[in-house]
C-alpha cells in the first residue's frame, strides 16, 4: 500500500524580502529533494503564490480575520515587543493544525516545515550560495496580456513606461523621540516624500516617462510596521497602481515585465526584478546596497546586467540626499539598458 503524504510549508508571517529571498527558495529545494513524493501546500499571507506555484499543489491564505492581527513582520516571523525575538503567533499555529484537521482524512502522513527550522541568520543572508533553489518566476499568460493592454490604453502615447516602488515604513516602537526620528524621518531607510515627488516630475518632464506607482496598501494608524509605498494623484503620465487581491504579486511581476525598467526605494524587495531578470535600479544605503550583489543574485540577473545599485548614503542620510544627484544617476542608468 502506498501512503499519500502531505508536506506544509508554513506558517508564513515574516518581512516580504525575507520570504522572497530565503525561505520561498528553502521550500522548494525541499519540496524538489525531501518531500518529491509529498503534496505540498503553503500557508502565508493573500497574493504571493506567484512565486510557489511552480512547487506546491495548494496555496492557502490566512483570512482576514488572521492577517489583521499580523502588524510587525521582522524576519521569519512576527516581532513580539516582550521577547524582542520573532514568533510564530499562536493564531497562526492554530490554523495550521486547522488545516493538517481538515486533509486527516485524505492523507495517511502529514508533516509540516516552518520558518526557522533552517534559521535565517545574519550569516545565511550574507552567503553568496544560501540553502534553497532560485529560479525565474513564470508569469501567467492571460496576467501579462492583461498588464499589457491596461498600461496601453492608460497612456496611449509613445512615451517608455517605468515602474516605481516607492517604500516606506514607520515602526511602531515602544516611544518615538530625537534619537528615532532624526530630520523627519521615522525609519533609517526612507526617502522624503516631498523627494519622490520631485525625483518623479522629473522622470516624466525631462526623460518624457510615464511613471506607475507601485502601491501596496499602507496601514500608517493600525500596521505601519509592515511598511508600504508611497503614490501619488493619476494624471495622463502618471498611474497609481494598488496591488492587492489573490494575484497581487503576479500582477507584479507582470508590471515588471511590461515596463522599460522599475525604480526602487531602499527595501529589501528591490530583489524583485532578480526574479523575472528585467531592468532595474535601486536606491539604496551604504550598509545594505552590497546585499544585492550576492552569488544567487547575480546568477539569476546574468551577473548584473541592467541592475543599478546607488548607495551613495549612510543609514538614516538617505531621508535628505539630494534628488538631482539620484535622478542623474537614474538618467545614465536609462540612457545605458
Amino acid at each position: 500500500m502506498i501512503n499519500k503524504k502531505l508536506i506544509i510549508f508554513g506558517p508564513w508571517c515574516g518581512e516580504f524580502s525575507y520570504e522572497l529571498s530565503w525561505w520561498n527558495p528553502e521550500c522548494r529545494k525541499l519540496r524538489n529533494t525531501k518531500y518529491k513524493d509529498y503534496i505540498a501546500f503553503h500557508v502565508g499571507f493573500e497574493g504571493r503564490k506567484a512565486m510557489y506555484k511552480d512547487f506546491v499543489d495548494k496555496y492557502i491564505a490566512y483570512p482576514k480575520e488572521i492577517d489583521e492581527t499580523l502588524v510587525f513582520p521582522a524576519t521569519y516571523g512576527e516581532h513580539d515587543h516582550i521577547s524582542c525575538q520573532d514568533i510564530i503567533p499562536q493564531n497562526l499555529v492554530d490554523f495550521v493544525n486547522y488545516t493538517i484537521n481538515n486533509y486527516k482524512k485524505e492523507f495517511d502522513i502529514i508533516e509540516v516545515h516552518s520558518p526557522g527550522i533552517i534559521p535565517i541568520t545574519r550569516e545565511r543572508c550574507l552567503d553568496d550560495y544560501p540553502f534553497g533553489e532560485y529560479i525565474h518566476y513564470k508569469i501567467d499568460n492571460k496576467i501579462q496580456d492583461e498588464v499589457i493592454k491596461k498600461l496601453s490604453e492608460y497612456f496611449n502615447n509613445n512615451r517608455d513606461t517605468v515602474a516605481v516602488m516607492a517604500r516606506i515604513r514607520a515602526r511602531f516602537r515602544d516611544r518615538i523621540d530625537l534619537e528615532v526620528v532624526k530630520n523627519g524621518a521615522k525609519d533609517y531607510l526612507d526617502w522624503n516624500p516631498d523627494n519622490w515627488y520631485l525625483f518623479i516630475e522629473k522622470l516624466i518632464n525631462e526623460l518624457n516617462l510615464n511613471v506607475v506607482m507601485i502601491g501596496l496598501n499602507f496601514d500608517i494608524e493600525n500596521s505601519p510596521s509592515r511598511g508600504g509605498s508611497i503614490t501619488f494623484e493619476n494624471n495622463k503620465n502618471i498611474m497609481s497602481w494598488i496591488f492587492e487581491g489573490e494575484d497581487s504579486l503576479e500582477y507584479q511581476l507582470a508590471l515588471l515585465k511590461a515596463t522599460t525598467c522599475s525604480i526602487y526605494g531602499a527595501t529589501g524587495a528591490a530583489v524583485l526584478p532578480f526574479f523575472v531578470n528585467t531592468s532595474t535600479f535601486t536606491q539604496q544605503t551604504e550598509e545594505e546596497g552590497f546585499r544585492l550583489t550576492l552569488g544567487w543574485e547575480k546568477d539569476l540577473t546574468n551577473n548584473l546586467k541592467n541592475v543599478k545599485i546607488f548607495d551613495k548614503y549612510k543609514n538614516w542620510e538617505i531621508w535628505n540626499s539630494p534628488v538631482d544627484e539620484l535622478f542623474e544617476e537614474f538618467k545614465q542608468f536609462y540612457k545605458e539598458i
